[in-house]
């Protein structure tokens, strides 16, 4: 009798899996994985089951350009970046912008993340780099451009390192007061250290990027 129940249950939970008996249909043929949405619906998130979305904002080289090439681009092997001496009111920053995607929660902050290196080594345990990151918003059709900014800055100890030693750089933008769709716009350059001693030569912004929690796949809206 315990043989039989134990053939009759191994054979109904066979019929159910991808592993059914010839001729059975199988779990993936019953219940097919791919979902559809058709136009105008997206898929909505909740919780730790939110995503995140990295964007490289666009880089406005027509302004390095018009300056003569300045910031300078930097080559280390295949890759290569802008430098950034310390700045004096001058042509020594990078501007870069974005577009707010709508996949974007709008209740979570906005990360921004750099990867850059020195192009000398450092030789004291206090060595560091202060980057500021100046940022604004304003909804498209809506706002009137403004002319005000949100300065943040970060200062980042190297200490003893070789050249062309990399770091990791990260600001973080407060949500409050920003949509989906809205222009973002980004001014980075290199300040004065507060606390640290100043590093020896210049540092090499090698790339950028814009990171959304987003709690939407899909995006119902295209403009």
């Amino acid at each position: 009798m315990k043989k039989l129940l134990l053939i009759l249950t191994l054979a109904l939970s066979l019929t159910f899996t991808s592993c059914g008996f010839p001729g059975e249909p199988m779990l993936d043929d019953m219940y097919p994985r791919d979902i559809y949405l058709t136009e105008g619906y997206a898929i909505t998130l909740e919780g730790d089951s939110r995503l995140w979305l990295e964007f490289r904002p666009d880089l406005d080289y027509d302004t390095i350009r018009g300056n003569a090439g300045i910031p300078t681009l930097i080559q280390r092997g295949i890759f290569h970046g802008f430098s950034l001496p310390i700045w004096a009111a001058d042509a020594e920053e990078l501007y870069l912008d974005i577009c707010v995607p709508d996949r974007w929660d709008g209740a979570s902050n906005i990360h921004v993340h750099m990867d850059c290196f020195v192009i000398g080594a450092q030789d004291a345990a206090n060595d560091a780099f202060n980057l500021q990151l100046v940022w604004e918003n304003y909804t498209p059709g809506i706002d009137i451009v403004p002319a005000t900014n949100n300065p943040l800055t970060t200062e980042t100890t190297t200490g003893i390192c070789n050249q062309f030693q990399s770091f990791q750089v990260g600001f973080e933008i407060p949500f409050a007061g920003i949509e989906g769709d809205d222009m973002l716009a980004f001014l980075l350059r290199r300040v004065d250290v507060a606390i640290g001693n100043e590093i020896d030569g210049e540092l090499v912004i090698h790339h950028v990027g814009v990171i959304f929690r987003t709690d939407i796949l899909g995006n119902p809206d295209p403009y």
